[in-house]
């Protein structure tokens, strides 16, 4: 860390008081992508196309801890309220302007105000001149960092207060896009304080062991914290150039005692899990979990007990990578832990993701955990087979082992047809407004749960199952019982396309066997 320029804030915001937070509604409200969104205010995800943010990858969204109300979202260049304006002091970006990277932005409120948010953004660097092409585009910045030269992030924040503007919230004029530090890695979080006020900003330097941690608190953010641990980012050399160790997640559990650091390699590189200690901001008991090859999302189960990260290791025996990796930190000892790691995805017979669902370009960037008590998948390249636009990933039960987690391709009508930009990242949310919410794990999940829309319909229907349950195959029936089509499902969506106008039966089948039939009309 070559620089770091201490921020103190303004008297003013001592007058305000500290309100307990509530459950987790700051992450109710979810934009990404395309001027895509989910709305969890009724526990499950609906779509919400209100958005009016373009990125790629990096996206944050701030949702009232009281209300559920949507406050502001960013792409780490430009702020909109909830009214999908940008607000007035955030015009320094084209509106096609947005962080290239996953963890490129985040949202910290500040301690003891009600109104006000400090918004961080990553800005890449490019021997050690600042990136603008990087900085200004749709940009996956993986390409940028294969070659010669040196590659790196600085990061700078803005503060957001949410009575400027009339109530709609805008960026306070003296703290707009101010720079904080350089040299850093792609990665980006933030941790409560056990003092249920303060918080812990996480940094990784881009070359180099060390973490820097630095207290945010009522007088501003304080200078870091450097502590040496874990496994070296370095820039390694290959056939096309020089390789650089700076993308992956970092993650805490949602109940802030570990973290986990994936660390972006085609050769592999140690997964890295740690303790933290909340109260003191140390970092400490290095774990390897492994040499794990293109390590990008990373997340830990709502529970905390499971740790799951994207995996391009191949399977002993076998040509096929495995996806994503779960490791059960429950068990007593870390030798048992290792051992549990396992893909949840290959050879699970109860999945609908089919080993012919994936070229070998297609990489999970994020996974995040979700109001619904779900983990989410967001990625690039076709989903399956058949195209699979609009498909995503989801770990339905991320609380159990193994394939009882429930991973699965779920189909969101999103309209858009190229998942690529759709897919590629969700909001960087502090992890403990996740941290051990009601899931459906408990749940009986059954066939009969399944919903099928729209309906009526005229090219294609979606099978919902908010429990998790999979479908896997579907025979479509004429009025008169007649089998006029069947299909395996590699995501929920039938296609309905080359049927004529009608009435038709779906009978349903899953992994194991169980059916249930459902009516719909083709218009």
């Amino acid at each position: 860390m070559k620089h770091f320029a201490h921020r103190s804030l303004p008297i003013f915001l001592f007058l305000f008081q500290l309100v307990p937070c509530q459950a987790q509604k700051e992450a109710t409200h979810w934009y990404f992508g395309r001027k895509q969104g989910f709305d969890f205010s009724n526990g499950t995800p609906i779509i919400d196309r209100n958005s009016d943010m373009l990125t790629v990858r990096g996206c944050v969204t701030m949702s009232d801890k009281n209300t559920e109300e949507l406050l502001f979202y960013s792409n780490g260049r430009n702020v909109w309220n909830r009214f999908h304006q940008r607000m007035p002091n955030s015009h320094f970006f084209s509106e096609e302007c947005s962080g290239p990277v996953p963890q490129s932005v985040l949202i910290v409120p500040v301690p003891e105000s009600e109104s006000l948010y400090y918004l961080f953004s990553l800005y890449p660097v490019t021997n050690n001149i600042p990136d603008t092409s990087a900085n200004c585009i749709f940009g996956d910045l993986s390409e940028g960092l294969i070659g010669n030269g040196t590659y790196s992030f600085q990061l700078r924040y803005s503060i957001i207060d949410m009575q400027l503007d009339d109530g709609k919230g805008d960026i306070v004029d003296d703290q707009n896009n101010l720079f904080l530090t350089d040299n850093l890695s792609a990665k980006l979080t933030a941790v409560p304080h056990t003092n249920g006020t303060d918080y812990w900003l996480i940094l990784h330097e881009a070359v180099g062991d060390s973490f820097y941690t630095c207290l945010i608190d009522p007088s501003g953010i304080q200078p870091p914290s450097q502590q040496r641990i874990g496994s070296e980012y370095q820039v390694r050399p290959s056939s096309i150039g020089s390789y650089h160790e700076v993308l992956g997640e970092v993650k805490a559990s949602p109940d802030g005692k570990k973290l986990a650091c994936a660390v972006y390699n085609i050769l592999g590189h140690p997964f890295d899990v740690f303790d933290f200690d909340a109260a003191t901001g140390t970092i400490s008991n290095y774990q390897n979990y492994g040499n794990i090859s293109q390590q990008m999302g990373v997340s830990f189960s709502p529970d905390n007990t499971k740790l799951y990260v994207t995996s391009f290791n191949k399977i002993d025996k076998t040509n096929l990578m495995e996806l994503i990796r779960q490791y059960d930190l429950s068990l007593p000892s870390l030798s048992q832990a290792l051992s549990s790691g396992k893909s949840i995805i290959r050879f699970n017979p109860c999945t609908n993701i089919s080993e012919k669902a994936w070229p070998v370009n297609v990489v999970f960037n994020t996974l995040h955990i979700a109001p619904d008590g779900k983990i989410y998948g967001a990625g690039e390249g076709s989903n399956n087979e058949n195209g699979g636009n609009n498909d995503m990933l989801v770990i339905a039960h991320p609380n159990r082992a193994g394939f009882d987690c429930g991973v699965s391709f779920q189909r969101f009508a999103f309209g858009i047809p190229d998942s690529v930009v759709n897919f590629r990242s969700f909001p960087n949310f502090i992890q403990s407004y996740f941290n051990n919410i009601p899931s459906s794990s408990g749940e009986e999940c059954t066939l009969q749960q399944l919903i099928v829309y729209p309906n009526p319909t005229q090219d294609m229907v979606i099978l919902r199952s908010d429990c998790g349950i999979v479908p896997r195959y579907v025979d479509i029936l004429d009025r008169l019982g007649r089998l006029v089509d069947s299909q395996t499902l590699y995501s929920t969506a039938v296609n309905l396309t080359s049927l004529a106008k009608g009435m038709y039966v779906l009978r349903i089948t899953d992994a194991h066997k169980g059916q249930v039939y459902r009516k719909v009309i083709k218009l």
